[in-house]
C-alpha cells in the first residue's frame, strides 16, 4: 500500500510546492534558496495554505473551503488532494499527506501570459496598455483583455480593446490620421476678477485645448470693441495649454472696471484655423486677501473683517502657537475655513485644540456674516452683521467638560457682533463690538447659568501685496451680572501681531504670529507660532 501511495501521489502532482509540519520552504518554477524557518503558533491547528500571490481558491477533496492565506481546520490524517486555482493564473493540483496538528503548505503561482506586438506610426506616438504607457515593439502580458490607447500631437486617437491569448502573440499595428486643428474647452478660472488682489488672485487664467502644432493668439476687446491687448502664445506643442494675464493692457496699465471680451484665434501647421472666445468682467469690490480665522471668523487674530469673500471662492488655514506662563505649556492650535456663498455672504467653520500634558481640549465653532454695506472705491466704510456659535469641550474629569480658558476670545455661547471696517486704500482700521450669552463664564464656576458679556475688538490691517500683516485687540468684559463696568480685576485683554505671505506664483500662504494675554496687572503669557493655508 505503500508503494501505491507513493506512485499516485508522483502522477497526480502538477506543480512544484511542498507541505510538511510543522513548517516548509516555498518553491516556485525554479529552484530556491531554502527559508528560515517559520515560527509556528502554538495555537493553530491544521493545515495553513499559502499562496503568492494570495487569494487563490483553495479546494480540498474537491471541495471549496476559501482564499489563501487560509487554514483548513477540518481536515483528517492521511492523505488528501489539495487544489489552488486563480483566475490568470495555472492551477496547483497536488497530493498532501496530514500528520500533524499544525501544517502549512506554502507555493508560488505562475502566471498565464501571452504577448502582445505593437507597432505604430508615427513613431513619436504614446502608447497606453491598461494604465501602463509602453514602447512600441513586443511585450508580454497576462491572459485577459487590455484596452490600448496610442495618440500623438496633431493626430487622431487611437483606442481598441486586445484580448491576449496564453502563448499567442497578438498582433496591434495602428497608423494615426492627422486631425484638423482646432480649440477646445477654452474657459476662464475666473470669470469676475478684481487685479488689485495679490497674486495669482487678481490675474485671469486661461486654459483650453489644442489638437495639432500652430500658433495662437489672445486678445482682449473692451465693450466699445476696441483692443486693449494682446499677446502671441508660443507655438503649441501639445495638448492642454493655459494663459495667464495681470489685467493690465498694452501700455501695462491697469484696466478699469467693466466686461470685457477674450478671443483666442490660431493657424494650424495644417493650414487650418480656429477661434473661440469667453466673456469677462473686472470688478474691484471682489476683494480676496489671506484673512486669519483664530477667533472663529475670518479678519486679524483678534477682530473679524467686515468684508466678505466673493461667491465660490474659500480659505483653509492651519494657525498654530506655543503658549508659556510659568511651567504651564499649552499649544494651541486653530484650524478653519471660510467660503463665499452669495454677492454678500461668507460662512467660516473652525476647529481647534489646545496640546497639553493632560488631556487634550478641543473647540468648534461656525460663523456666517452679512456685509450690507461695501466702499465704492479704494477708500470707504463697510459694515456687517455677523453670528457665530461656538463650543469648547474639556475632556478632564473634573472640568464638567466645558472648558473655561479663553486663549481664542471665542468661548462657548452664541455670539452676536457689528464689524465695522475704515478702508483707507490698503490700510483698513477696524473694530467690532460683539454681545455673548452662555451657560458658562471665561475663568469662571462650572455651575451652569444664564450669563452675557461683551466682546471689544479693533485692529489696523494692511493689505501690501502679497504680504498682509496687522495687529489686533480684544477685551472681554465680566458678565453683566458680575458688574461688568467695575470688575476688581480688571478686563482681561489679547494682543496679536500676525503676518501671511501668498507664496508668488501660488495658492499657498505661510503665516506667522506672536500674541501677549494680559489677565491682569500680575498675570500674563505670551506665544507665538506660524501655520500655512490655500487660498482659491
Amino acid at each position: 500500500m505503500a508503494a501505491l501511495a507513493v506512485g499516485v501521489l508522483a502522477s497526480c502532482t502538477s506543480t512544484s510546492g511542498s507541505a510538511t509540519g510543522p513548517v516548509t520552504v516555498t518553491e516556485g518554477s525554479a529552484p530556491e534558496q531554502e527559508k528560515p524557518p517559520t515560527q509556528v503558533p502554538t495555537t493553530q491547528l491544521g493545515l495553513e495554505v499559502v499562496s503568492d500571490p494570495d487569494r487563490a481558491e483553495v479546494w480540498v477533496d474537491g471541495n471549496f473551503e476559501g482564499l489563501t492565506p487560509y487554514i483548513v481546520t477540518d481536515i483528517t490524517q492521511g492523505w488528501h488532494q489539495l487544489l489552488l486555482r486563480k483566475v490568470g493564473y495555472r492551477d496547483v493540483s497536488t497530493w498532501i499527506q496530514y500528520t500533524s496538528n499544525y501544517m502549512m503548505y506554502q507555493t508560488s503561482l505562475v502566471r498565464i501570459t501571452g504577448f502582445l506586438q505593437i507597432d505604430v506610426s508615427p513613431p513619436n506616438a504614446v502608447v497606453t496598455v491598461g494604465d501602463s504607457v509602453v514602447s512600441p515593439g513586443l511585450h508580454e502580458l497576462p491572459v485577459g483583455s487590455f484596452s490600448v490607447s496610442v495618440r500623438a500631437f496633431g493626430y487622431t486617437d487611437f483606442n481598441e480593446n486586445v484580448t491576449i491569448t496564453e502563448k499567442v502573440v497578438t498582433p496591434v499595428s495602428v497608423t494615426l490620421t492627422p486631425t484638423p486643428f482646432a480649440f477646445g474647452d477654452f474657459s476662464l478660472l475666473r470669470t469676475r476678477v478684481d487685479p488689485d488682489n495679490p497674486g495669482v488672485l487678481g490675474m485671469v487664467e486661461a486654459r483650453f485645448t489644442v489638437t495639432g502644432p500652430g500658433t495662437g493668439k489672445i486678445e482682449v476687446h473692451d465693450s466699445q470693441g476696441t483692443i486693449v491687448f494682446s499677446k502671441t502664445l508660443p507655438e503649441f506643442a501639445t495638448w492642454r495649454q493655459s494663459f495667464t494675464w495681470d489685467v493690465r493692457n498694452d501700455s501695462g496699465r491697469p484696466l478699469g472696471d467693466g466686461s470685457y471680451r477674450m478671443e483666442l484665434s490660431g493657424q494650424g501647421k495644417d493650414g487650418g484655423s480656429s477661434q473661440q472666445e469667453a466673456e469677462l468682467t473686472v470688478d474691484r469690490t471682489l476683494k480676496i486677501a489671506p484673512r486669519a480665522v483664530w477667533s472663529g471668523s475670518s479678519g486679524l487674530l483678534y477682530v473679524p473683517v467686515a468684508e466678505v469673500l466673493p461667491p465660490y471662492e474659500f480659505e483653509a488655514s492651519a494657525l498654530g502657537a506655543a503658549y508659556l506662563q510659568g511651567a504651564t505649556y499649552q499649544a494651541p492650535l486653530s484650524m478653519g475655513m471660510r467660503v463665499g456663498i452669495g454677492s454678500r455672504l461668507e460662512i467660516d467653520a473652525t476647529g481647534a485644540i489646545i496640546a497639553v500634558s493632560a488631556d487634550i481640549p478641543f473647540a468648534v465653532g461656525a460663523a456666517i456674516r452679512w456685509g450690507f454695506l461695501a466702499p465704492t472705491g479704494e477708500y470707504g466704510i463697510a459694515a456687517a452683521v455677523e453670528a457665530k456659535a461656538s463650543f469648547q469641550y474639556d475632556p478632564s474629569p473634573t472640568s464638567g467638560n466645558v472648558l473655561l480658558t479663553d486663549l481664542f476670545t471665542d468661548a462657548t455661547g452664541i455670539h452676536l457682533a457689528l464689524p465695522a471696517q475704515l478702508v483707507l486704500g490698503p490700510v483698513s482700521i477696524l473694530g467690532t463690538i460683539g454681545l455673548t450669552t452662555s451657560l458658562w463664564a471665561p475663568y469662571g464656576t462650572t455651575t451652569p447659568g444664564a450669563l452675557a458679556w461683551l466682546y471689544l475688538r479693533g485692529g489696523v490691517l494692511a493689505d501690501l501685496g502679497s504680504v498682509t500683516t496687522g495687529v489686533s485687540a480684544a477685551l472681554r468684559t465680566q458678565p453683566f451680572s458680575a458688574g461688568f463696568l467695575s470688575a476688581p480685576s480688571g478686563f482681561p485683554l489679547q494682543l496679536g501681531v500676525e503676518a501671511h505671505w501668498l507664496v508668488p506664483e501660488t495658492r499657498i500662504l505661510v503665516s506667522g504670529m506672536a500674541a501677549g494675554v494680559f489677565d491682569s496687572a500680575g498675570s500674563y503669557a505670551f506665544m507665538g507660532g506660524g501655520g500655512l493655508g490655500f487660498l482659491y
